[in-house]
């Protein structure tokens, strides 16, 4: 159990960050109304929302690879909870440049923990890194469950402003989880790094020269997250124009990711290493005729609300399976890989969902948005089929570092 307690205290640092980083969906009708945000208006913000996470996570990425960053295990939550909590007051006096330094300020120090803290949680159980990623996001998953239902019910009961009594439970409990997160240092399994002083791999050497097949895995990767960025926005539109509240609106997208959640823990427990590169192929065909349900206008709220469940569980529930196929196939560059599959990737699919999520809603059919995450999710798992398993990539880069020998 002593071995499993830092990978617990960094999956709760990893709740803190995802909370802080989830408090907004269920007031984006709010915050569309309160800010009189239309058209590309609307766009921006939803992008300043979604970008500076995914940007900072590919380039605190790289920078992990040439040394760790530890500190930001502490800096990146506290930031992100100061900034996120803030977004209330700001948004309550319509200051649309506010809201978005606090989405970039607070996104920057969301996407600065992720990195540095994938590698640590993929080098704690080396025995099993999906398991170890798994439990980390988890923690992760749990966080995104617990901000919109905290948003919601806060606004019901203070407004807006509500956000900022947040801020000093988690402000306080941060310190508490990276002490007990420290503990892991004198572990074994830690992922050895560049030594001070002695030369910095480049980003070439971090992918070993398979640059290609970086850039194909973070396309297939952002294609898949296309639904994961754009659902929280449909749901939270979608309900809003059927006369939810915005507890009630939190509620439901909390519903959806404590599937995520389960799907996590099943995947930690119950499915052995090496399956990672089945579930990016499977799992985004099967959420294909779930979220289909979605861009049914007509469709019943409890059926909507009823098909969340399975749609949360296969297409956020397998998510870390991206992020242990990627430090799987580039080992020596851990941090840059998780930095894809956690940051740029989420950032793709963000930049991808955000014209059709916010023209849809500009027209009053916010539901329809789903019909254009369809195509993307199918090229994700068929396009996924052409990858290589990540066996085929260590024998052939031990083939490659064989000395050659006459005959």
């Amino acid at each position: 159990m002593r071995r499993y307690l830092p990978l617990v205290c960094l999956a709760l640092l990893h709740t803190v960050v995802d909370t802080s980083a989830l408090l907004v969906s269920p007031l984006w009708h709010r915050i569309t109304v309160e800010c009189g945000l239309v058209g590309i208006g609307l766009v921006l913000v939803m992008l300043a929302h979604s970008m500076p996470t995914s940007l900072a996570q590919g380039v605190f990425g790289f920078l992990r690879g040439r040394r760790p960053m530890r500190i930001l295990l502490l800096v990146g939550p506290v930031v992100a909870a100061i900034c996120l909590t803030a977004v209330g007051v700001v948004a309550a006096e319509g200051h649309v440049g506010g809201v978005c330094v606090l989405f970039v300020v607070g996104g920057v120090a969301v996407g600065a923990f992720h990195p540095e803290a994938a590698v640590r949680a993929g080098t704690l159980l080396p025995e099993n890194r999906t398991r170890g990623l798994a439990i980390f996001m988890l923690g992760g998953s749990v966080g995104l469950s617990l901000g919109p239902f905290l948003s919601g019910l806060v606004v019901e009961l203070w407004d807006l402003q509500g956000l900022l009594y947040l801020m000093p439970g988690m402000v306080l409990v941060i310190p508490l989880l990276y002490w007990g997160m420290s503990r892991s240092d004198r572990a074994d399994g830690v992922e050895p790094v560049a030594k001070a002083g002695g030369p910095r791999p480049s980003l070439s050497e971090m992918f070993d020269g398979r640059m290609g097949l970086a850039l194909a895995l973070l396309l297939v990767c952002s294609c898949r997250l296309v639904p994961n960025m754009g659902m929280s926005k449909v749901i939270s539109f979608a309900l809003a124009d059927r006369g939810f509240e915005e507890r009630s609106i939190g509620t439901v997208q909390s519903l959806f990711l404590v599937s995520a959640s389960v799907g996590m823990t099943l995947l930690a427990m119950a499915f052995p290493a090496g399956w990672e590169r089945r579930f990016m192929v499977v799992c985004p065909l099967l959420g294909l005729p779930l979220l289909a349900v979605w861009g049914w206008e007509d469709c019943p709220t409890w059926l909507l609300i009823t098909v969340l469940v399975p749609t949360g569980l296969v297409l956020w529930g397998t998510t870390p399976t991206m992020v242990s196929y990627a430090q799987q196939i580039f080992p020596r560059g851990a941090g840059v890989a998780s930095a894809i599959t956690m940051g740029l990737a989420w950032g793709g699919g963000g930049l991808i969902e955000a014209p059709f999520t916010g023209y849809f809603q500009d027209i009053g059919r916010p539901q329809l948005a789903v019909w254009a995450f369809l195509p993307f999710v199918a090229i994700a798992g068929v396009s996924a089929m052409w990858l290589p398993a990540p066996g085929a990539v260590a024998e052939a880069d031990g083939d490659r570092d064989k000395p050659e020998t006459g005959t």
